[in-house]
């Protein structure tokens, strides 16, 4: 990828409103973002297009945030590691151990701006 190109996240997040906020966010700090609003349409997308990097809240309608991330990575191995969980719960044990196998990040809710930054800072 070029230098000029900006990088594409997917953010999958059933609360609407925080999607927007987030997709906002992404833009301020130079991402592209695609939003869907359950797992299902997640891998769908997944499936037709490429992402640098995925905001996953990991209580969806229809799948554990976490579920989907370990299904994403089943089917594409290159996409390890490039998420950020978001949630307003405690992490669980199985996401400490995700976090640390796979090097991923969470941001809880509510977040900051700054603290939003900071996670992405991995990837700009």
């Amino acid at each position: 990828m070029s230098n000029n190109q900006k990088k594409r996240v997917l953010i999958v997040e059933d609360e609407a409103d925080l999607a927007v906020v987030f997709a906002n966010l992404l833009d301020v700090f130079g991402f592209t973002s695609q939003i869907v609003d359950n797992g299902a349409n997640a891998r769908e997308i997944v499936n037709n297009e490429k992402f640098d990097l995925f905001i996953i809240d990991l209580t969806l309608p229809d799948i554990s945030g976490i579920d989907l991330y370990r299904d994403i990575v089943s089917a594409y191995p290159a996409y390890k590691g490039q998420v950020i969980f978001t949630s307003g719960m405690n992490i669980s044990d199985d996401l400490n151990q995700i976090i640390k196998d796979d090097n991923t990040s969470f941001l809880a809710k509510p977040f900051s701006m700054d603290k939003l930054k900071k996670v992405l800072d991995k990837w700009l």
